[in-house]
Protein backbone atom coordinates (compact mmCIF):
# COMPACT_ATOMS: atom_id res chain seq x y z
CA UNK A 1 0.00 0.00 0.00
CA UNK A 2 2.87 2.61 0.63
CA UNK A 3 4.78 1.53 -2.44
CA UNK A 4 1.03 3.02 -4.38
CA UNK A 5 0.70 5.80 -2.45
CA UNK A 6 4.10 6.51 -2.60
CA UNK A 7 3.91 6.39 -6.79
CA UNK A 8 0.81 8.24 -6.61
CA UNK A 9 2.51 11.18 -4.17
CA UNK A 10 5.23 11.21 -7.36
CA UNK A 11 2.53 10.98 -10.35
CA UNK A 12 1.10 13.95 -8.39
CA UNK A 13 4.13 15.99 -7.93
CA UNK A 14 5.41 15.65 -11.56
CA UNK A 15 2.15 15.18 -13.48
CA UNK A 16 -0.48 17.11 -12.27
CA UNK A 17 0.87 20.20 -11.58
CA UNK A 18 1.50 20.82 -15.28
CA UNK A 19 -1.80 19.72 -15.90
CA UNK A 20 -3.69 22.15 -13.57
CA UNK A 21 -1.17 24.81 -15.37
CA UNK A 22 -2.89 23.73 -18.98
CA UNK A 23 -6.50 23.91 -17.63
CA UNK A 24 -5.93 27.75 -16.90
CA UNK A 25 -4.34 27.93 -20.32
CA UNK A 26 -6.60 30.91 -22.05
CA UNK A 27 -8.23 29.02 -25.21
CA UNK A 28 -9.25 25.57 -23.06
CA UNK A 29 -10.38 27.54 -20.34
CA UNK A 30 -13.04 29.17 -22.72
CA UNK A 31 -14.28 26.40 -24.35
CA UNK A 32 -14.80 24.64 -20.81
CA UNK A 33 -16.73 27.88 -19.93
CA UNK A 34 -18.59 27.98 -23.08
CA UNK A 35 -19.39 24.41 -23.20
CA UNK A 36 -21.34 24.01 -20.10
CA UNK A 37 -24.58 26.31 -20.93
CA UNK A 38 -24.78 24.61 -24.22
CA UNK A 39 -26.42 21.61 -22.57
CA UNK A 40 -29.49 24.29 -21.67
CA UNK A 41 -29.93 25.47 -25.25
CA UNK A 42 -29.84 21.76 -25.78
CA UNK A 43 -32.63 21.00 -23.54
CA UNK A 44 -34.49 24.01 -25.01
CA UNK A 45 -34.11 23.70 -28.31
CA UNK A 46 -35.44 19.94 -28.06
CA UNK A 47 -38.44 20.76 -25.71
CA UNK A 48 -38.65 23.69 -28.99
CA UNK A 49 -38.96 21.42 -31.57
CA UNK A 50 -40.63 18.51 -30.29
CA UNK A 51 -43.69 20.60 -30.43
CA UNK A 52 -43.08 21.85 -33.99
CA UNK A 53 -42.49 18.26 -35.40
CA UNK A 54 -45.72 16.35 -35.27
CA UNK A 55 -45.26 12.52 -35.56
CA UNK A 56 -47.81 9.36 -34.71
CA UNK A 57 -44.44 7.81 -33.11
CA UNK A 58 -44.00 10.19 -30.23
CA UNK A 59 -40.28 8.15 -29.27
CA UNK A 60 -39.32 9.15 -33.07
CA UNK A 61 -40.36 12.72 -32.03
CA UNK A 62 -38.17 12.86 -29.11
CA UNK A 63 -35.26 11.62 -30.81
CA UNK A 64 -35.62 13.89 -33.91
CA UNK A 65 -36.25 16.54 -31.53
CA UNK A 66 -32.73 15.84 -29.93
CA UNK A 67 -31.52 16.32 -32.93
CA UNK A 68 -32.41 19.94 -34.16
CA UNK A 69 -30.89 20.40 -30.42
CA UNK A 70 -27.79 19.08 -30.59
CA UNK A 71 -27.63 21.89 -34.06
CA UNK A 72 -29.01 24.41 -32.01
CA UNK A 73 -25.98 23.84 -29.30
CA UNK A 74 -23.66 24.46 -31.83
CA UNK A 75 -25.34 27.84 -32.86
CA UNK A 76 -24.84 28.64 -28.98
CA UNK A 77 -21.65 27.08 -28.83
CA UNK A 78 -20.37 29.91 -31.60
CA UNK A 79 -21.81 32.76 -29.94
CA UNK A 80 -20.59 31.62 -26.49
CA UNK A 81 -16.90 30.33 -27.36
CA UNK A 82 -16.42 33.77 -28.77
CA UNK A 83 -17.46 35.85 -26.17
CA UNK A 84 -15.46 34.11 -23.56
CA UNK A 85 -12.57 34.20 -25.72
CA UNK A 86 -12.74 37.81 -26.04
CA UNK A 87 -12.85 37.85 -22.33
CA UNK A 88 -9.97 36.53 -21.60
CA UNK A 89 -7.45 37.53 -24.23
CA UNK A 90 -9.57 41.41 -24.11
CA UNK A 91 -10.84 42.45 -27.27
CA UNK A 92 -14.20 43.56 -28.39
CA UNK A 93 -16.90 41.16 -27.13
CA UNK A 94 -19.49 42.19 -29.84
CA UNK A 95 -17.06 42.13 -32.78
CA UNK A 96 -15.74 38.64 -31.64
CA UNK A 97 -19.56 37.25 -31.47
CA UNK A 98 -20.54 38.91 -34.66
CA UNK A 99 -17.65 37.41 -36.74
CA UNK A 100 -17.76 34.09 -35.39
CA UNK A 101 -21.41 34.16 -36.26
CA UNK A 102 -20.54 34.84 -39.82
CA UNK A 103 -17.78 32.77 -40.33
CA UNK A 104 -20.46 29.84 -39.23
CA UNK A 105 -23.11 31.12 -41.85
CA UNK A 106 -20.74 31.14 -44.35
CA UNK A 107 -19.32 27.55 -43.32
CA UNK A 108 -22.90 25.83 -43.96
CA UNK A 109 -23.91 24.05 -46.32
CA UNK A 110 -25.62 25.57 -49.54
CA UNK A 111 -28.55 26.03 -50.06
CA UNK A 112 -29.41 26.53 -46.71
CA UNK A 113 -32.78 25.80 -46.05
CA UNK A 114 -35.64 28.37 -45.18
CA UNK A 115 -36.75 26.30 -42.37
CA UNK A 116 -34.48 26.23 -38.91
CA UNK A 117 -35.26 23.19 -37.55
CA UNK A 118 -33.97 21.70 -41.07
CA UNK A 119 -30.77 23.27 -40.82
CA UNK A 120 -30.10 22.58 -37.15
CA UNK A 121 -31.03 19.22 -37.90
CA UNK A 122 -28.78 18.64 -41.00
CA UNK A 123 -25.81 20.09 -38.83
CA UNK A 124 -26.89 17.86 -35.62
CA UNK A 125 -24.12 17.39 -33.43
CA UNK A 126 -21.32 18.22 -35.97
CA UNK A 127 -22.52 21.75 -34.90
CA UNK A 128 -20.36 21.56 -32.23
CA UNK A 129 -17.32 20.52 -33.66
CA UNK A 130 -18.17 23.59 -36.43
CA UNK A 131 -18.74 25.94 -33.56
CA UNK A 132 -15.08 25.14 -31.87
CA UNK A 133 -13.56 25.50 -35.54
CA UNK A 134 -14.97 29.10 -36.55
CA UNK A 135 -14.80 30.31 -33.33
CA UNK A 136 -10.73 29.70 -32.27
CA UNK A 137 -10.22 30.11 -35.67
CA UNK A 138 -11.78 33.79 -35.71
CA UNK A 139 -10.70 33.99 -32.62
CA UNK A 140 -6.91 33.95 -33.53
CA UNK A 141 -7.70 36.52 -36.28
CA UNK A 142 -8.71 39.32 -33.26
CA UNK A 143 -6.29 37.92 -31.30
CA UNK A 144 -3.39 38.19 -33.72
CA UNK A 145 -4.26 41.78 -35.53
CA UNK A 146 -4.65 43.56 -32.05
CA UNK A 147 -0.91 42.31 -31.36
CA UNK A 148 0.04 43.83 -34.88
CA UNK A 149 -2.19 46.42 -34.68
CA UNK A 150 -2.43 49.37 -31.70
CA UNK A 151 -5.31 50.65 -32.71
CA UNK A 152 -8.49 48.44 -32.09
CA UNK A 153 -11.06 49.91 -34.80
CA UNK A 154 -8.44 48.70 -37.61
CA UNK A 155 -7.58 45.91 -35.71
CA UNK A 156 -10.79 44.64 -35.56
CA UNK A 157 -11.54 45.70 -39.68
CA UNK A 158 -7.94 43.44 -40.19
CA UNK A 159 -9.38 40.63 -38.71
CA UNK A 160 -12.65 40.72 -40.22
CA UNK A 161 -11.34 40.98 -43.26
CA UNK A 162 -8.49 38.01 -43.09
CA UNK A 163 -11.59 36.03 -41.75
CA UNK A 164 -13.46 36.64 -44.87
CA UNK A 165 -10.58 35.91 -46.77
CA UNK A 166 -9.74 32.71 -45.10
CA UNK A 167 -13.40 30.93 -44.64
CA UNK A 168 -14.95 32.71 -47.92
CA UNK A 169 -11.70 30.99 -49.83
CA UNK A 170 -11.89 27.33 -48.37
CA UNK A 171 -15.45 27.73 -49.32
CA UNK A 172 -15.27 28.64 -52.76
CA UNK A 173 -12.91 25.85 -52.97
CA UNK A 174 -14.96 22.99 -52.08
CA UNK A 175 -17.53 24.60 -53.96
CA UNK A 176 -16.85 23.18 -57.21
CA UNK A 177 -17.62 19.67 -55.19
CA UNK A 178 -20.39 20.37 -53.15
CA UNK A 179 -19.11 20.48 -50.36
CA UNK A 180 -18.93 22.79 -47.26
CA UNK A 181 -16.77 23.14 -44.66
CA UNK A 182 -19.74 22.03 -42.33
CA UNK A 183 -19.54 18.82 -44.68
CA UNK A 184 -16.12 18.38 -43.88
CA UNK A 185 -16.21 18.89 -40.09
CA UNK A 186 -18.72 16.43 -40.16
CA UNK A 187 -16.00 13.65 -42.49
CA UNK A 188 -14.00 15.19 -39.67
CA UNK A 189 -16.57 13.48 -36.52
CA UNK A 190 -17.65 10.62 -38.54
CA UNK A 191 -13.52 8.94 -37.94
CA UNK A 192 -13.74 10.21 -34.69
CA UNK A 193 -17.11 8.39 -33.58
CA UNK A 194 -15.12 5.01 -34.53
CA UNK A 195 -11.95 5.43 -32.73
CA UNK A 196 -13.79 6.72 -29.88
CA UNK A 197 -16.24 3.50 -29.98
CA UNK A 198 -13.58 1.59 -28.85
CA UNK A 199 -13.05 0.26 -25.27
CA UNK A 200 -9.04 1.45 -25.15
CA UNK A 201 -10.44 5.21 -26.17
CA UNK A 202 -12.83 4.96 -23.20
CA UNK A 203 -10.51 4.06 -20.86
CA UNK A 204 -8.18 6.66 -21.53
CA UNK A 205 -11.18 9.42 -21.61
CA UNK A 206 -12.15 7.81 -18.06
CA UNK A 207 -8.16 7.68 -16.93
CA UNK A 208 -7.63 11.26 -17.84
CA UNK A 209 -10.86 12.60 -16.51
CA UNK A 210 -10.36 10.79 -12.96
CA UNK A 211 -6.62 11.73 -13.18
CA UNK A 212 -7.10 15.58 -13.46
CA UNK A 213 -10.34 15.51 -11.09
CA UNK A 214 -7.59 13.97 -8.37
CA UNK A 215 -5.72 17.70 -9.43
CA UNK A 216 -8.95 19.74 -9.05
CA UNK A 217 -9.32 19.91 -12.56
CA UNK A 218 -12.68 19.65 -14.10
CA UNK A 219 -11.60 16.72 -16.12
CA UNK A 220 -14.99 16.28 -18.23
CA UNK A 221 -14.81 20.28 -18.75
CA UNK A 222 -11.09 20.05 -19.95
CA UNK A 223 -11.75 16.97 -22.45
CA UNK A 224 -15.25 18.47 -23.24
CA UNK A 225 -13.86 20.32 -27.03
CA UNK A 226 -12.84 16.54 -27.74
CA UNK A 227 -15.29 14.26 -25.91
CA UNK A 228 -18.30 15.92 -26.27
CA UNK A 229 -18.93 16.73 -30.27
CA UNK A 230 -17.72 12.82 -30.73
CA UNK A 231 -19.83 10.97 -27.52
CA UNK A 232 -22.96 13.42 -28.63
CA UNK A 233 -22.79 12.70 -32.54
CA UNK A 234 -22.39 8.71 -31.58
CA UNK A 235 -25.62 8.54 -29.26
CA UNK A 236 -27.40 11.22 -31.98
CA UNK A 237 -26.42 8.13 -34.56
CA UNK A 238 -27.96 5.43 -31.92
CA UNK A 239 -31.29 6.96 -31.90
CA UNK A 240 -31.74 7.90 -35.70
CA UNK A 241 -30.84 4.25 -36.00
CA UNK A 242 -33.75 3.46 -33.75
CA UNK A 243 -36.09 5.46 -35.59
CA UNK A 244 -35.10 3.69 -38.98
CA UNK A 245 -35.72 0.71 -37.11
CA UNK A 246 -31.48 -0.34 -36.94
CA UNK A 247 -29.65 -1.23 -34.62
CA UNK A 248 -27.64 1.19 -32.85
CA UNK A 249 -24.27 0.73 -33.47
CA UNK A 250 -22.28 2.88 -31.10
CA UNK A 251 -21.41 1.85 -27.12
CA UNK A 252 -19.26 4.53 -26.68
CA UNK A 253 -22.24 7.51 -25.98
CA UNK A 254 -22.04 10.90 -24.10
CA UNK A 255 -24.57 8.87 -21.68
CA UNK A 256 -22.40 5.89 -21.40
CA UNK A 257 -20.76 7.47 -18.24
CA UNK A 258 -24.08 7.47 -16.75
CA UNK A 259 -23.32 3.46 -15.52
CA UNK A 260 -19.50 4.59 -15.02
CA UNK A 261 -19.42 7.95 -12.76
CA UNK A 262 -22.09 6.47 -10.19
CA UNK A 263 -22.69 9.68 -7.82
CA UNK A 264 -20.12 11.65 -9.89
CA UNK A 265 -16.60 10.95 -10.93
CA UNK A 266 -14.81 9.01 -9.39
CA UNK A 267 -18.14 6.36 -8.55
CA UNK A 268 -18.38 8.15 -5.32
CA UNK A 269 -21.75 6.96 -4.46
CA UNK A 270 -20.62 3.97 -1.81
CA UNK A 271 -18.11 6.07 -0.64
CA UNK A 272 -20.52 8.36 0.31
CA UNK A 273 -22.59 5.97 1.62
CA UNK A 274 -19.96 4.82 3.83
CA UNK A 275 -19.14 8.03 5.21
CA UNK A 276 -22.80 8.09 6.78
CA UNK A 277 -21.21 5.54 9.28
CA UNK A 278 -18.06 7.28 10.11
CA UNK A 279 -16.63 7.80 13.95
CA UNK A 280 -15.23 10.94 12.86
CA UNK A 281 -18.13 13.63 12.98
CA UNK A 282 -16.68 16.28 9.92
CA UNK A 283 -17.17 12.99 7.56
CA UNK A 284 -20.30 11.85 8.87
CA UNK A 285 -21.89 15.52 8.89
CA UNK A 286 -19.91 15.87 5.08
CA UNK A 287 -21.65 12.17 4.16
CA UNK A 288 -25.17 13.74 5.05
CA UNK A 289 -25.19 16.94 3.33
CA UNK A 290 -23.43 15.30 0.18
CA UNK A 291 -26.09 12.32 -0.36
CA UNK A 292 -28.50 14.08 -1.70
CA UNK A 293 -26.20 15.39 -4.40
CA UNK A 294 -24.64 11.84 -4.82
CA UNK A 295 -27.29 10.48 -6.50
CA UNK A 296 -27.78 13.16 -8.37
CA UNK A 297 -24.46 12.29 -9.96
CA UNK A 298 -22.73 15.92 -8.44
CA UNK A 299 -20.19 15.32 -6.10
CA UNK A 300 -18.13 18.28 -6.02
CA UNK A 301 -18.72 18.58 -2.65
CA UNK A 302 -16.65 15.15 -1.68
CA UNK A 303 -14.71 16.02 -4.13
CA UNK A 304 -13.21 19.17 -2.53
CA UNK A 305 -14.46 18.35 0.67
CA UNK A 306 -13.28 15.47 2.20
CA UNK A 307 -11.16 15.75 -0.07
CA UNK A 308 -10.42 13.53 -3.02
CA UNK A 309 -7.99 15.98 -4.38
CA UNK A 310 -4.12 15.46 -3.84
CA UNK A 311 -5.20 12.40 -1.57
CA UNK A 312 -2.40 9.90 -1.69
CA UNK A 313 -4.70 7.37 0.38
CA UNK A 314 -7.96 7.49 -1.92
CA UNK A 315 -6.65 8.97 -5.46
CA UNK A 316 -6.35 4.95 -6.15
CA UNK A 317 -10.09 3.70 -6.35
CA UNK A 318 -11.13 7.32 -7.61
CA UNK A 319 -8.86 6.44 -10.41
CA UNK A 320 -8.95 2.07 -10.67
CA UNK A 321 -12.70 2.16 -9.67
CA UNK A 322 -14.01 3.73 -12.75
CA UNK A 323 -11.62 2.41 -15.30
CA UNK A 324 -13.49 -1.37 -13.75
CA UNK A 325 -16.94 0.05 -14.55
CA UNK A 326 -16.20 1.57 -17.91
CA UNK A 327 -14.32 -1.99 -18.67
CA UNK A 328 -17.66 -3.82 -17.35
CA UNK A 329 -20.20 -1.52 -19.02
CA UNK A 330 -18.41 -2.02 -22.58
CA UNK A 331 -18.11 -5.49 -22.18
CA UNK A 332 -21.99 -6.15 -21.19
CA UNK A 333 -22.92 -4.10 -24.23
CA UNK A 334 -20.63 -5.60 -26.52
CA UNK A 335 -22.18 -9.09 -25.62
CA UNK A 336 -25.49 -8.00 -25.76
CA UNK A 337 -26.24 -8.34 -22.46
CA UNK A 338 -27.50 -5.14 -22.40
CA UNK A 339 -28.79 -2.59 -24.47
CA UNK A 340 -26.65 -0.07 -26.21
CA UNK A 341 -27.78 4.09 -24.80
CA UNK A 342 -29.92 5.63 -27.36
CA UNK A 343 -30.89 9.11 -25.75
CA UNK A 344 -29.48 11.66 -24.23
CA UNK A 345 -30.03 12.32 -20.89
CA UNK A 346 -29.31 14.97 -18.01
CA UNK A 347 -26.56 13.96 -15.93
CA UNK A 348 -28.65 14.61 -12.59
CA UNK A 349 -30.69 12.15 -13.49
CA UNK A 350 -30.52 9.07 -10.81
CA UNK A 351 -28.56 6.23 -12.47
CA UNK A 352 -31.33 3.64 -12.11
CA UNK A 353 -33.58 5.90 -13.93
CA UNK A 354 -31.31 7.11 -16.98
CA UNK A 355 -29.76 3.88 -17.44
CA UNK A 356 -33.84 2.85 -17.71
CA UNK A 357 -35.09 5.40 -19.98
CA UNK A 358 -31.79 5.54 -22.14
CA UNK A 359 -31.85 2.00 -23.23
CA UNK A 360 -35.82 1.97 -24.04
CA UNK A 361 -36.28 0.68 -27.73
CA UNK A 362 -40.39 1.35 -27.37
CA UNK A 363 -42.37 2.89 -30.32
CA UNK A 364 -45.88 4.76 -29.86
CA UNK A 365 -46.94 6.73 -27.29
CA UNK A 366 -45.15 7.62 -23.67
CA UNK A 367 -46.52 4.70 -22.32
CA UNK A 368 -44.63 2.29 -24.51
CA UNK A 369 -41.39 4.47 -24.51
CA UNK A 370 -41.57 4.02 -20.67
CA UNK A 371 -42.53 0.57 -20.26
CA UNK A 372 -39.76 -0.35 -23.03
CA UNK A 373 -36.62 0.15 -21.22
CA UNK A 374 -34.19 -2.64 -20.78
CA UNK A 375 -34.09 -4.00 -16.92
CA UNK A 376 -30.76 -5.61 -17.58
CA UNK A 377 -29.50 -2.00 -17.46
CA UNK A 378 -30.96 -1.34 -13.93
CA UNK A 379 -28.99 -4.40 -13.04
CA UNK A 380 -25.99 -3.29 -14.76
CA UNK A 381 -26.11 -0.14 -12.57
CA UNK A 382 -26.43 -2.30 -9.53
CA UNK A 383 -23.36 -4.60 -10.25
CA UNK A 384 -21.25 -1.68 -10.39
CA UNK A 385 -22.31 -0.25 -7.50
CA UNK A 386 -21.54 -3.88 -5.91
CA UNK A 387 -17.45 -3.12 -7.61
CA UNK A 388 -17.60 0.61 -6.46
CA UNK A 389 -18.62 -0.24 -3.01
CA UNK A 390 -16.16 -3.49 -2.32
CA UNK A 391 -13.28 -1.00 -4.32
CA UNK A 392 -13.43 1.39 -2.11
CA UNK A 393 -14.54 -0.43 1.53
CA UNK A 394 -10.71 -1.03 2.70
CA UNK A 395 -9.20 2.73 1.12
CA UNK A 396 -11.70 4.35 3.00
CA UNK A 397 -11.02 2.54 5.90
CA UNK A 398 -7.55 2.78 5.94
CA UNK A 399 -7.96 6.77 5.07
CA UNK A 400 -10.08 6.88 8.44
CA UNK A 401 -7.89 5.74 10.60
CA UNK A 402 -5.08 7.68 9.42
CA UNK A 403 -7.48 10.81 9.64
CA UNK A 404 -7.99 9.43 13.35
CA UNK A 405 -4.14 9.18 14.27
CA UNK A 406 -3.16 12.42 12.11
CA UNK A 407 -6.05 14.98 12.00
CA UNK A 408 -3.21 17.77 11.26
CA UNK A 409 -2.72 16.12 7.50
CA UNK A 410 -6.19 15.66 6.93
CA UNK A 411 -6.73 19.72 8.10
CA UNK A 412 -3.78 20.12 5.33
CA UNK A 413 -5.77 18.34 2.71
CA UNK A 414 -8.57 19.89 3.26
CA UNK A 415 -6.70 23.62 3.22
CA UNK A 416 -4.50 22.57 -0.13
CA UNK A 417 -8.14 21.31 -1.84
CA UNK A 418 -10.03 24.83 -0.73
CA UNK A 419 -7.25 26.71 -2.03
CA UNK A 420 -7.47 24.36 -5.80
CA UNK A 421 -11.22 25.26 -5.27
CA UNK A 422 -10.85 28.88 -5.01
CA UNK A 423 -8.62 29.66 -7.78
CA UNK A 424 -11.11 27.85 -9.98
CA UNK A 425 -14.17 29.97 -8.92
CA UNK A 426 -11.67 32.77 -9.55
CA UNK A 427 -10.91 32.17 -13.30
CA UNK A 428 -14.55 31.39 -13.38
CA UNK A 429 -15.78 34.47 -12.02
CA UNK A 430 -13.39 37.10 -13.84
CA UNK A 431 -11.91 35.48 -16.96
CA UNK A 432 -11.28 39.26 -17.66
CA UNK A 433 -8.06 39.09 -14.99
CA UNK A 434 -5.92 36.63 -16.99
CA UNK A 435 -2.99 38.05 -18.41
CA UNK A 436 -3.39 38.78 -22.25
CA UNK A 437 -1.23 39.92 -24.91
CA UNK A 438 -3.32 42.59 -26.39
CA UNK A 439 -1.85 45.90 -25.82
CA UNK A 440 -4.00 48.84 -24.36
CA UNK A 441 -5.68 51.05 -27.30
CA UNK A 442 -3.67 53.65 -28.67
CA UNK A 443 -4.16 55.88 -31.68
CA UNK A 444 -2.78 56.18 -35.22
CA UNK A 445 0.57 57.72 -35.00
Amino acid sequence: MRGLEAAVGALEVRLLPPLQRAADEPHLAAIRAAIQPTFYVLIAGTVIAFFMLPREDVFAQFLDAYHVGFGAMGVALTILLANHLALRFGYNQAAAILLSFAAFGISLPRPIPHDPLVLLGNLSASSLFLALIVSLATGEFLRWSHRLIRNRSLAIAAAAIAASIFFGGIAAALSPSHLSIADVALGIIKPLVGVGDTLPALLLVVFLQVLLWSAGVHGPAFLAAITTPVFLAAIDQNGQAIIHHQQPEHIVTITLFVFIFLGGSGATISLNLMMLGSKIPRLRKLGMASLLPSFLNINEPLIFGIPLVMNPSLTIPFVVVPLLLASVTYGAMWFGLVNKTTVFLPGALPAPIAAWLTTSTGHGDWRAVLLHGDWRAVVLVFVNFAITFVCYLPFYRTFEEAVRQAPATEEQLVKTAEAIREHELEVERHPERQPHEIPPDEPLR
